[in-house]
């Protein structure tokens, strides 16, 4: 039991979820993958914790490259509107972006994926929407595809 008057200190993390995206024919398509080793875990977006002291750009990229392999994106959509978890005396915010990997006239580079990605593919968005099982991350491919349509 803490002592009276003693701080209560919370655990704060923060994670990255990243949205890959190539815009072909004008039209986006959205990379979704899967960790290993599980099988049972679901599609979704890159996600990755944000070390101490690294800026979120910086996060996005080594997990970008990590995952994916690729290098630097055309355009990096900071997508707002974190998540923010309590759990006890832990908490977890998660930061929402979108890395443009691909123009219409010079598609995104080949995939290469890291050692803890299982499995990966490329999907519309009413595909990609049906497969994401979170909520926020559903919520954030559609604010993406938004802002990609306007």
């Amino acid at each position: 039991m803490p002592r009276a008057g003693a701080a209560f200190e919370m655990q704060l993390d923060h994670r990255v979820r990243v949205f890959v995206f190539d815009l072909t024919e004008e039209k986006p398509r959205y990379l979704l993958l899967r960790h290993r080793p599980r099988h049972e875990w679901p599609l979704g977006p890159v996600i990755g914790a944000v070390r101490v002291h690294e800026h979120m750009r910086d996060a996005v990229v080594r997990k970008v490259m990590d995952d994916t392999g690729l290098r630097e994106p055309h355009h990096l959509i900071d997508l707002a509107e974190p998540a923010r978890d309590l759990f006890g005396d832990m908490g977890l915010i998660e930061w929402p972006f979108a890395w443009q990997a691909g123009l219409p006239a010079t598609p995104a580079p080949e995939i290469v994926p890291g050692p803890k990605v299982g499995e990966f593919t490329w999907m519309g968005f009413e595909e990609a929407f049906r497969a994401l099982d979170a909520k926020r991350d559903r919520e954030a491919l559609v604010r993406l595809q938004l802002r990609l349509a306007g």
